[in-house]
């Protein structure tokens, strides 16, 4: 449907929503992706309830907020503000990725597809965008992308290797260490490790009990926290040790069988884990495996179980 023409009025953010001859449709109130639409002075005249949740900005709001304040780089603002200012641009969208700013001031990468909204005669009455967050598929495949360069890369060694790993989990899992450990007899024994805080030796031992990862390994699966305090970890000996707050785990596989685990750690609280993220650490301790595995097969595993 062309958007210069009349469309039925649907409720908004603002009881004034008319841009001249245009009413917002219902149909765009629902849609799954952020839906904002501008006068020609770029004043945000309405948006859908997506807008809301993906930028953070309540009714309040909207009355004095113009579409400079989404740009997470105003020099971006600008380009697309003379990019619509052409008289020229008289086709209805246009598709490209953005980085936008959310009110609380965090950046995320967008795919946006937007234009000028304009009458029968060609008179610009508005704008309109609709926006939808890629950061995540893109920070998974960029991702993807570092683990297979790391692995394949012919220049480091295997313990090179599941260093820079264990800090490329860090960076996505928003943890501050992370560790691979030996697990046998009860007894939890580090490997590898990795931390922003404090160094941990390799051959350090813990009674396997006195981790979370006993918590992990008797379920045989990942397990994830991200507020201890307020989880049944609160009353782990590892809280009273270590005061860990954000805990996530995995089971180390090599050669088929459970050799230790693989977990990333902070002492602070962070956001709760997606069940996106029990999967991607499974995919870390894959790839820290296959390693382990290879220097198993040439006798420079530390330890064989």
């Amino acid at each position: 449907m062309n958007m210069t023409q009349r469309f039925q009025e649907a409720p908004a953010v603002s009881s004034n929503i008319s841009l001249g001859d245009i009413r917002v449709p219902d149909l765009f109130r629902d849609l799954p992706d952020a839906v904002i639409i501008a006068d020609p002075d770029r004043r945000i005249t309405w948006v859908n309830p997506a807008f809301q949740t993906l930028f953070g900005y309540s009714q309040d709001d909207f009355p004095a907020l113009t579409t400079k304040a989404l740009y997470a780089d105003p020099d971006d603002y600008e380009k697309q503000r003379h990019r619509y200012q052409s008289t020229a641009e008289v086709e209805g969208g246009h598709s490209y990725e953005m980085h936008y700013r959310r009110k609380n001031g965090r950046r995320f990468l967008s795919q946006t597809t937007g234009g000028t909204i304009r009458n029968k005669g060609g008179t610009v009455l508005g704008f309109f965008a609709i926006i939808k967050d890629i950061s995540k598929p893109r920070a998974l495949e960029d991702l993807l992308h570092n683990l297979f360069r790391i692995s394949a890369s012919q220049e480091i060694g295997h313990t090179a290797k599941i260093q820079a790993i264990l800090k490329l989990g860090c960076e996505h899992f928003q943890t501050d260490s992370a560790l691979v450990s030996w697990v046998r007899n009860e007894t939890y024994t580090i490997l590898y490790s990795h931390s922003d805080l404090v160094d941990v030796p390799r051959g350090t031992s813990f009674p396997l009990g006195d981790t979370y990862c006993s918590e992990m390994l008797a379920q045989n699966a990942p397990l994830a926290c991200h507020s201890a305090r307020n989880s049944r970890f609160a009353t782990h000996p590892c809280y009273d040790l270590f005061l860990l707050e954000t805990y996530i785990g995995v089971p180390l596989i090599v050669d088929g069988e459970i050799f230790g685990t693989l977990n990333f750690t902070s002492p602070e609280e962070r956001h709760p884990f997606e069940p996106g993220d029990l999967e991607m650490i499974k995919m870390f301790a894959a790839w820290i495996g296959q390693q382990l595995s290879f220097e198993k097969a040439a006798n420079q595993l530390p330890v064989q179980s």
